[in-house]
């Protein structure tokens, strides 16, 4: 029988993309062949004229690029599977889900299964986390962005509503200060309840890190110069309100970075391009003079000009970096050397049934 693994999560943009592509690529390289398969989708694409869930054909093209690309999610949710929920009007769901998940497994040693969102996502339809995970008989890894003490409760309720199914939990987001007691006496605690800790995932810049075309596309902005430069990574974010002064000093601390101030603040602007800048975020709709343009253009520092004034634009970068998503090489790369490092892979594999194979 195929092994099947349910990547779970306890609360929002935990990083399950991440630890499904990080997992099965470990899975690949100790020999199995891994399928990948997302029950629920909630971000439509087209790809080949077959519509599917955006994080499911990344992953699954990944892991499995000849999966049929029509069975890898086979339930999308829309407003309008929504409202036939709220008729009672969704039979059939399951029969398309074990069928699109049939599909995958064929010729599959193990498949990994994406979630989506928290454990509760799709109980409208009768496909809460739990429910698939007993669907497709699966055992489930929990994620969880770590909190202290809300992080714990929120594991134990998952432990029970998933009952024998759950195959332990990995935090993520960890930090320092918070890594001895997780690896101690809180991870203790949680092993004698029968909940093993499978991991413990520290916060990384890079894969925090966001590039000035995903920026400029969310927000959204207008790209005013230097398009070579949308491709580049930044890692910080930093409000350019201060003095000039107290401005110069802090930029020059940073490097990798976006400067959001006013389009009216020259003198911010300025002393951004001055410093290892990867883009100037000017707000209020307000065009930069020529002479920022023109040194901006010397320096190959894209400019973006968003409409909303820069508390908006502040809280709607806060939004967008809640919801990054795993999609560049480098990021790939990071994800994939973080769980060799701090995730029992071996301890996993031992959950599925699995043993590397020579």
């Amino acid at each position: 029988m195929t092994s099947r693994v349910y990547i779970a999560s306890v609360d929002t943009y935990s990083g399950k993309s991440l630890a499904a592509l990080a997992l099965g690529l470990h899975l690949r390289e100790a020999g199995h062949r891994v399928g990948y398969f997302k029950p629920l989708g909630a971000l439509p694409v087209t790809v080949r004229d077959v519509t599917t869930d955006e994080d499911a054909y990344f992953v699954s093209n990944r892991l499995n690029p000849d999966a049929p690309l029509d069975a890898i999610c086979p339930v999308l949710l829309t407003p309008e599977l929504t409202q036939r929920a709220l008729r009672e009007d969704v039979a059939g769901l399951k029969e398309q889900i074990k069928e699109g998940f049939d599909r995958v497994a064929a010729d599959r040693d193990v498949v990994i299964i994406g979630g989506l969102g928290k454990l509760a996502r799709g109980s409208l339809l009768g496909l809460s986390g739990p429910a698939i995970a007993e669907l497709l008989e699966a055992r489930v890894v929990v994620l969880s962005k770590f909190v202290p003490d809300v992080s714990v409760e929120e594991v134990l309720l998952a432990r029970r509503l998933l009952g024998e199914r759950f195959a332990g939990v990995i935090f993520n987001f960890v930090a320092p200060d918070d890594e001895e007691a997780v690896h101690g006496e809180l991870g203790q605690h949680l092993e004698r309840r029968g909940i093993p800790v499978l991991g413990v995932l520290p916060p990384d810049e890079l894969l925090s890190a966001i590039t000035v075309r995903e920026l400029m596309a969310n927000l959204p902005a207008k790209l005013l110069c230097c398009e070579k430069g949308v491709d580049e990574l930044i890692v910080h974010f930093v409000i350019g309100a201060m003095g000039v002064a107290s401005a110069a000093k802090y930029f020059r601390q940073l490097a990798d970075k976006a400067v959001i101030t006013g389009g009216d603040r020259a003198d911010i602007q300025l002393a951004a391009l001055q410093t290892a800048t990867k883009a100037i975020v000017l707000t209020g709709n307000i065009y930069p003079s020529a002479v920022i343009v023109k040194r901006a253009q010397q320096l190959g520092i894209p400019l973006l000009l968003a409409s909303h004034d820069t508390l908006a634009t502040v809280d709607r970068i806060e939004e967008i970096l809640g919801q990054l998503r795993v999609r560049a090489a480098t990021k790939v790369q990071r994800a994939r050397a973080l769980f060799d490092k701090h995730v029992d892979l071996d301890r996993i594999e031992g959950a599925l049934g699995l043993g590397r194979i020579s």
